[in-house]
Order: C-alpha cells, then sequence, then structure tokens
C-alpha cells in the first residue's frame, strides 16, 4: 500500500532510518539535494540504493545507479538505463509511483508482492530531491525484500 506524506510512517526500520536521513538532510527545506548527500553516507544501505534521474520537461527517467538488490528483484542491471526498461507491467507500476512523487514533491513508501517472485513482498521508499529547491531532479529510491531465502531482505 503505497504511502506519501512527509510525516509518514515507514514499518521498515531500515527504510525508516533511511527517510530520517534524507529528512535530516533537508533540513528547513522542503527538499534536499542529491550533493547534500556523500556517497559513503549511503554504507549503512549499501546495494539496496538506486539513484533516478528526472529528466525536465520529458519526465524520462533514467537509473543512475541500480543497487545489487534491485538487480537481484528484476533480473537485470538497469545501471545508466531508462526505467521504462524494466518489464511492461513492472515498468508502468514503478514509473507511476516515480511520477507520483516528482509532482507531489513528497516521499513515498510502498510494500507490494513482487512480480517476479511469487514468495517476497517488497518494500520500497522513494525520496525526491531537487538541485533548486523547486523541480525535483533526482529520486533516492531504497529496496529491501521480504520472505523466502532472498540475500536482499532485512
Amino acid at each position: 500500500m503505497p504511502v506519501g506524506t512527509d510525516d509518514m510512517d515507514v514499518p521498515h526500520a531500515k527504510l525508516r532510518a533511511l527517510h530520517e536521513f534524507w529528512r535530516t538532510r533537508a533540513g528547513g527545506r522542503a527538499l534536499p539535494s542529491r550533493l547534500d548527500f556523500l556517497p559513503e553516507e549511503f554504507a549503512p544501505w549499501m546495494g539496496h540504493i538506486a539513484v533516478v534521474d528526472v529528466g525536465h520537461p520529458s519526465m524520462e527517467m533514467r537509473f543512475g545507479l541500480f543497487g545489487a538488490a534491485f538487480v537481484y528483484v528484476n533480473n537485470m542491471d538497469l545501471s545508466g538505463r531508462p526505467v521504462a526498461e524494466l518489464p511492461p507491467p513492472v515498468s508502468a507500476m514503478i514509473l507511476a509511483d516515480y511520477r507520483g512523487c516528482v509532482e507531489s514533491r513528497q516521499p513515498l513508501y510502498t510494500r507490494r508482492q513482487s512480480v517476479n517472485r511469487d514468495w517476497t513482498h517488497i518494500h520500497r521508499i522513494v525520496l525526491p530531491c531537487s538541485s533548486d529547491g523547486s523541480l525535483v531532479d533526482k529520486l533516492i529510491v531504497g529496496l529491501y525484500t521480504e520472505g523466502g531465502k532472498s540475500p536482499f531482505s532485512g
């Protein structure tokens, strides 16, 4: 079920910590910039992070970083590739979530049954970032699996 408010309840502990980290980087601003984060600060979530570049005005979305958990869940590495290259049922759902996050300028948390793996659920948080404080140009996405024998549960 998607949740999309800044005061949202994130039941997954590691994604809740990522959300709090994002909020602290925003400070008093509505949105942090991707430049407010150092790569090494993502160490607690290594492998569970994707960074999505948002093109304007086209709204084309491209994965700049596609962590190992994303590769595992999607059975492919999309680093440097458009989000639209995910299989059609998945890409439509993901693009709708990402576009909703861009338009609302609010974080989004979801927990869904995996489309690719019947035995697991996917916990995902999408965190918008803005270089100019207004237009969302990057999304930081955290992902963990639940159930089954996934090496990316947490």
